[in-house]
């Protein structure tokens, strides 16, 4: 590495979090948090922003899973690693994007696999955060009015998706997922507070720490519970509304829910 790893370690249990926390020291990272809960990772990961979490699934209160689940898309580090003694969990910690899954007990040469696949996921994030970067401050530069289209790159090519064509922003862990009018998706590298700022508030409108809708492809808003509520789209797609934007997107619609 040529730059140390900043990393916060979650375990309920001391020995195995001091343990994890001494053994990512002596492979070069810098463990700027060790949490014994949910709780105090929450804060930790907000105020420290770590290029790496390792976390333990199965913990009282708020699990590994609630943990990730608290956070704004944003504020997810680049690299999610699970380590934990339950094998059981797996497959749900891949389908919320975590790098490595890593069980306990663990070699060294596990770990050092994990914090190598680490390295290389935060040094691809640091470029195409540097990359987004200028390309943002050109675009604000000329044109500082709300977009008008997408770029989505790959790696061979750009996609240019008209602003007009999107019915909702989905975040994807570090990406976002445009949700097209047609039913297509496109996953696009860039950040859901960023979006937001730069989106048209007369015509899109944040639902959910992971949803942005367009307006004017609001269809219903169904209340499921207390805390819960579900916006139907023109499409069909169902996006979730938060609790406490609700009053301001009644007000948007001139509706009283």
């Amino acid at each position: 590495m040529s730059f140390p790893l900043t990393a916060i370690v979650v375990d309920d249990e001391l020995p195995a979090r001091e343990g994890l926390a001494a053994d990512l020291a002596a492979l070069g990272l810098d463990v700027i948090a060790k949490c014994p809960d949910g709780r105090a990772a929450q804060d930790a990961i907000r105020r420290h922003r770590p290029d790496v979490l390792f976390v333990d699934v199965e913990m009282p209160e708020i699990d590994g899973f609630a943990l990730l689940e608290s956070l704004e898309p944003e504020q997810l580090p680049p690299a999610i690693v699970f380590v934990t003694a339950y094998d059981e969990h797996a497959l749900r910690a891949f389908e919320v994007r975590a790098l490595d899954y890593v069980l306990k007990p663990f070699s060294v040469e596990r770990l050092r696999t994990a914090v190598e696949r680490a390295d290389q996921r935060v040094r691809e994030a640091k470029a195409l955060d540097a990359k987004i970067g200028h390309a943002d401050a050109a675009e604000a530069s000329a044109t500082p009015q709300y977009l008008t289209r997408f770029v989505v790159r790959s790696h061979d090519e750009s996609i240019v998706v008209p602003v007009s064509e999107v019915d909702w922003i989905e975040a994807d862990t570090y990406y976002v997922r445009l949700h097209l009018s047609d039913g297509r998706s496109r996953l696009m590298r860039d950040r859901m507070a960023v979006l937001e700022t730069r989106l048209d508030p007369k015509t899109f409108f944040r639902t959910h720490r992971s949803a942005i809708v367009r307006l004017d492809r609001i269809r219903s808003v169904k209340t499921l519970s207390r805390y819960e509520h579900t916006i139907t789209l023109a499409s069909g797609a169902r996006v979730p509304l938060s609790r406490d934007r609700k009053t301001r997107l009644a007000s948007l619609l001139g509706r009283n829910w």
